[in-house]
């Protein structure tokens, strides 16, 4: 048995909320979507991280990330979510070039500005890395490398199993009210699996007699069999020592057994690449990756608007098709339809946990199956009031030197 780290008012109160926009999705690596939302010239993407409105967009075949404001009154470039459309404010026309600098200015006359002073004005850029088909931002000024903050395993399988999404994405948003964590921490939770999810995923699933889920078979994996780019991949069933654990030990990789039963749509695809499994990476600080089966793919974002609201983010997509088979729309609806069903088991329940942590003031007891969790309120409690946070970032590492 272990105690609970975390205190209620970490859920609940707006001074932590605070301090985890600064510290955390302030200096961390977030996901902004996927390289299939960008792959013509003038693509773009519109997020909004910790209050910032960030565009995503394609700029001569290179990602660029920018602050979402023209130079001249701060009116967002782009306006939709998502869509394609060049670098050009809709307000009064400023445009700009892939790189963020002033392009040009209609009515140029007007505003008295220099040659210099033009020269001077351009939007304001963010880091931006991508892992396969996987587009990170990362808003500080300084941004530690990604490397420090995700393991080699967890980068080497978003390569790896990038090549094999089809091109098409289904993606949808909703608005939960309660703590971003609570998500986060379901999904490194796998003994809900046959409560919540009692007639959805748990019948999918093969368990053993303690309760917990299966091990799967690798030699009938295209993904992890031996002599596979994936096949020493370490995957957790626990987590990481409570007291000692570094940044990139929050995101692990899970994998269950999930006995195989060919779907209707295996035909459509070039091939099974996971059969008899579900994988799953639980990305620190917010996101949920994973398939089933290697025929679908799932991906999941929570992302804080305030101390008891949160953004849902959820894109699903296949592999890839066969030659000549067209899209179908109507396959990934469906797959997101369900999905979204399992998503609506949990949020009743966070809906409720969340407002009966506004006025409690411990939190019960926790089982050995849980250290994840544990290990990450320890860090989370370290780094949130450690006064040097970015050396913190790496405690126990030691690898970062700013």
């Amino acid at each position: 048995m272990m105690q609970p780290v975390l205190p209620p008012a970490c859920y609940t109160e707006q001074g932590w909320f605070d301090r985890e926009q600064e510290k955390i999705f302030g200096k961390l690596w977030l996901l902004a979507g996927l390289t299939q939302q960008l792959q013509a010239e003038n693509d773009f993407i519109v997020r909004n991280f910790s209050g910032v409105p960030v565009l995503i967009q394609n700029a001569g075949g290179t990602l660029r990330a920018f602050r979402n404001a023209c130079a001249h009154r701060g009116m967002p470039i782009q306006i939709a979510d998502c869509g394609n459309r060049r670098l050009v404010c809709p307000y009064h026309g400023w445009s700009y070039n892939g790189d963020g600098q002033l392009r040009g200015i209609p009515n140029e006359k007007i505003y008295g500005l220099c040659k210099k002073e033009q020269a001077n004005l351009k939007l304001h850029s963010y880091a931006v890395e991508t892992v396969g088909n996987f587009v990170f931002v990362n808003l500080s000024d300084d941004p530690l490398p990604i490397t420090e903050q995700f393991s080699d395993d967890l980068l080497l399988l978003l390569r790896e199993v990038s090549p094999h999404f089809a091109p098409e994405v289904s993606y949808s948003t909703f608005t939960g009210h309660y703590n971003w964590k609570l998500n986060f921490e379901n999904i490194l939770d796998w003994n809900h699996f046959q409560f919540v999810h009692r007639q959805s995923l748990a019948p999918l699933l093969e368990f053993e007699g303690d309760g917990g889920p299966g091990e799967p078979l690798t030699q009938h994996s295209p993904f992890f069999r031996p002599g596979s780019a994936l096949a020493d991949v370490r995957f957790s069933r626990g987590g990481p020592p409570a007291e000692s654990v570094r940044l990139k030990d929050l995101s692990i990789i899970k994998r269950y057994a999930m006995p195989y039963r060919r779907r209707w749509f295996a035909k459509l695809l070039d091939r099974t690449l996971d059969p008899g499994a579900f994988f799953d990476c639980n990305i620190f600080p917010n996101v949920n990756f994973g398939s089933i089966h290697g025929e679908h793919f799932y991906l999941q974002q929570f992302v804080p608007t305030a101390p008891d609201r949160v953004e849902y983010h959820s894109w699903v997509f296949t592999a890839r098709l066969k030659d000549g088979v067209p899209p179908q729309p109507h396959l990934l609806w469906g797959i997101h339809h369900a999905e979204k069903g399992v998503v609506d088991e949990d949020v009743v329940l966070f809906n409720a946990l969340q407002k009966a942590l506004e006025s409690a003031s411990t939190i019960g007891v926790m089982g050995d199956h849980e250290t994840s969790i544990t290990a990450i309120g320890h860090w989370y409690k370290r780094h949130l009031t450690e006064e040097n946070a970015r050396n913190v970032l790496m405690a126990g590492d030691g690898s970062h030197h700013p």
